[in-house]
């Protein structure tokens, strides 16, 4: 499973022209683990977000609890993944 994208790999990371583009070089580097879960208008572009799954057990186990009401442990859960945001336009944000 891969780990948390730091602050400077994230600095490192191409820049890309287009979603598509951006999305077909995180789904190179991390397959399933790079995983779409939203995407919302945000002015005049779409801002998809994405899940990188950094523990896929700890993941769905805790997605398991979610959907049957059960008590989550919420920081073990945000510690199974990290939050990838990419807009229409190529632009990418990782949230740290």
């Amino acid at each position: 499973m891969p780990k948390k994208i730091t602050r400077q790999e994230e600095a490192e990371i191409p820049l890309f022209d287009s979603h598509t583009e951006a999305r077909g070089w995180f789904k190179d580097r991390y397959g399933d683990a790079f995983m779409l879960t939203d995407s919302e208008l945000v002015g005049v572009e779409t801002c998809y977000f994405y899940y990188l799954i950094l523990d896929r057990a700890v993941f769905e186990e805790e997605v398991k609890k979610l959907h049957s009401g059960t008590m989550t442990d919420s920081l073990k859960f945000l510690n199974s993944y990290q939050n990838i945001q990419i807009m229409d336009s190529g632009s990418v944000h990782i949230v740290h």
